[in-house]
């Protein structure tokens, strides 16, 4: 998994030949074509590291709490 993402162009790199392709596309502004070509381009752990940066920045990222046991 390693090799793969070595071989891999940087995400911005990526994300810019797939907006290139998505001008093309009616209906969607250039800001939700961005969007889009981000999410297109990235591996899922990159999209899974995309959404919990915005989702602290937003704070909403909190430790979940232990549950206690009753016995």
């Amino acid at each position: 998994m390693k090799d793969a993402r070595k071989r891999l162009p940087p995400l911005p790199v990526r994300a810019a030949r797939v907006l290139a392709q998505l001008k093309r596309v009616r209906g969607l502004d250039d800001a939700e074509k961005s969007v889009h070509a981000l999410g297109l381009a990235a591996t899922p752990q990159e999209r899974w590291d995309l959404f919990e940066n915005s989702v602290r920045s937003f704070g909403f990222w909190k430790p979940s709490k232990r549950k206690k046991s009753g016995m």
